[in-house]
């Protein structure tokens, strides 16, 4: 999930050529609408969301008269590029999916996205429902994007290797406990691992457990976060190596599933590829999971998090038909569907949580979802995305052990005052 850095100066202008050029659009609407035909929604989103989206318009078109939501998907891999192309050159789209908050703010400073505040205040959307991370989306009020999925990291591991060990994971840990853990399950020349750290960017995230950014004044806590990798990967030599992960985007998976690998930091998303495969008879392993383990002197339960959005193109032909949709999908309707595919709706409450419950059937899944204290991922700053780059490329060298701690950070502050000062 690597986003090159978006131009809002090309794309800006792209965008004010093509509201000029596409100004007809609102007497196409009307006539439409005199006619009695259906209007029609062009939803375009990843593929890898295709499943329940389509379940969720498939719900919402049947309870409407007056409006039809088509749902459009583009290949994962490509779809962020292809979205970018879309909104700089003009494009039919009704609503899109947007994939993060950083994503979003480049596209709010492009003024590729509408601006939907009024509707939201207008309407009967309850925004508290999205809890604590909605409070920090948007410092400036203008909301351009609302959330549909959230995530959550959590600790899965496997209990029957955790039973074997005599090893209790009922409590909140500390990474230093989860070190020695890893440390202790970790037999033979590359046989079996006691953890897998996934490279998606987030070897800075142990410091956003304390709230701390890389765009902040003080990165120390980063600094530690990152040291801590380097005791699992250089010292302990209890996480599989760096290059191999990196060689296979699908071996943490397998690695866990098969029992090489006993414990896996991840998303709530693989709880959903790990039902899938037990359904398909891939896998039998007896999963369970744990509140993410915290560095010293974070709060118990700190874990990080993130929003996926869907938002309206600015020269949406239909704006208040796309917002009574959006409200929909990233409210009650959405959040009423994606718990039967093992994914967290933005928008919470019990009937969330009873519904992901019920699909699961494993009580601590969500005793740590939906009780755990979501951080934002990544803050409300539109160069963000270069300084995660930045910081993992950096990262990468020192947990390869070509690079020394002090190197990497200095490397890596020399970079961020570069990016932050453009």
């Amino acid at each position: 999930m690597k986003l090159r850095r978006l131009s809002a100066v090309l794309l800006a202008a792209a965008l004010a050529a093509g509201t000029l050029a596409g100004c007809s659009g609102g007497k196409e609407a009307g006539t439409e609408a005199a006619s009695g035909e259906k209007v029609n929604l062009k939803f375009y989103i990843w593929s890898d969301g295709e499943n329940y989206t389509k379940e969720i318009v498939d719900n919402y078109n049947k309870s409407q008269d007056s409006v039809n939501v088509e749902v459009i998907s583009m290949p994962n891999e490509t779809y962020d590029d292809k979205l970018k192309v879309m909104l700089s050159a003009g494009s039919d789209a009704d609503l899109v999916n947007v994939r993060s908050l950083d994503q979003v703010m480049q596209f709010k400073e492009a003024g590729a996205m509408l601006d939907i505040t009024d509707l939201v205040k207008n309407s009967d959307l309850d925004i508290s429902k999205f809890g604590s991370m909605w409070d920090t989306c948007y410092p400036d009020g203008v909301i351009t994007a609302l959330p549909m999925r959230s995530s959550c990291w959590m600790l899965f591991y496997n209990a029957d290797i955790m039973k074997e060990a005599g090893i209790d994971m009922s409590k909140q840990m500390t990474w230093s406990q989860y070190g020695d853990i890893a440390k202790q399950l970790t037999s033979g020349d590359g046989t079996k691992y006691g953890g897998c750290w996934v490279d998606w960017n987030i070897y800075q995230c142990i410091g956003t457990q304390k709230g701390v950014y890389l765009n902040d004044d003080d990165i120390s806590a980063v600094k530690d976060g990152l040291a801590t990798l380097g005791r699992f990967f250089l010292e302990d030599k209890s996480h599989v190596p760096l290059a191999e992960v990196k060689a296979n985007d699908s071996q943490y998976l397998s690695d866990f599933e098969n029992g090489r690998v006993a414990m896996l930091p991840n998303g709530e998303w693989l709880i959903n590829m790990l039902m899938t495969d037990e359904k398909d008879g891939k896998t039998d392993v007896n999963w369970e999971v744990a509140p993410l383990p915290v560095p010293e002197g974070a709060d118990p339960g700190a874990t990080w998090g993130a929003f996926q959005f869907a938002a309206i193109p600015k020269d949406a032909k239909h704006p208040q038909e796309s917002y009574d949709f959006l409200k929909y999908l990233c409210g009650e309707g959405g959040s009423e569907v994606l718990p039967k595919y093992g994914m967290l709706p933005a928008y919470g409450g019990d009937a969330a949580k009873d519904a992901f419950d019920e699909v699961v059937g494993k009580e601590s899944v969500s005793s740590v979802a939906f009780n755990s204290k979501k951080i934002p991922e990544a803050p409300s700053y539109e160069k963000y995305n270069d300084l995660k780059v930045a910081f993992a490329e950096n990262a990468e060298l020192y947990l390869y052990g070509e690079k020394t701690l002090e190197e990497t950070m200095d490397k890596f502050e020399q970079q961020r005052q570069d990016i932050m000062s453009k």
